[in-house]
């Protein structure tokens, strides 16, 4: 009984372990730069990129999920570079934000959701995220910023993830 639970579980580290390769090498996502703007600024826009990696046409979901801060994310230089995406986990409901956030094209003439990009190219995005009147003062929110494949092609479903950290000052205390 243990062995067949052992080479179960060998078979499906082997299987992620190959899913992990075989998305690293199929699709690029990073941060090429980050909001220079005062954290007291009503409006910052991250510059992102996609690149498709394969011989093919692929498209691309692209969508954000408000997430919990934790410590690992202070480590800008480290969620530069789209990781591997594997959770399946439902974001919950309490990180809902007071915060806007849209993906825009590389113009900011255009919201997008979906990409479609040929064989070896690449494309910029903006990530817009803006504070409204109700946001929480003296706060950080976290984004992940997700691209996932929706091509019918063995890398269907495939995902990458950067994570943006927005910090809220509290403007009543900046100058006190």
């Amino acid at each position: 009984m243990f062995g067949i639970f052992l080479v179960s579980s060998c078979f499906s580290l082997k299987a992620n372990a190959q899913k992990q390769i075989l998305t690293q090498a199929f699709f690029d996502l990073e941060i090429v730069k980050y909001s220079n703007r005062p954290d007291t600024a009503l409006e910052h826009y991250h510059l992102l990129e996609v690149t498709n990696n394969s011989n093919k046409t692929n498209e691309f979901e692209l969508y954000i999920k408000p997430i919990n801060c934790i410590d690992d994310y202070e480590n800008i230089i480290k969620n530069q570079k789209g990781q591997l995406d594997i959770t399946d986990e439902e974001y919950a409901t309490k990180n809902k934000s007071s915060l806007k956030y849209e993906i825009l094209n590389q113009n900011l003439t255009k919201k997008l959701n979906k990409i479609s990009l040929s064989a070896k190219e690449t494309i910029k995005l903006y990530l817009k995220i803006t504070r409204l009147n109700n946001t929480e003062m003296g706060k950080s929110k976290c984004y992940k910023f997700i691209a996932k494949s929706v091509s019918n092609n063995q890398e269907k479903n495939l995902k990458k993830s950067v994570i943006i950290k927005t910090s809220i000052s509290d403007i009543i205390l900046i100058g006190h």
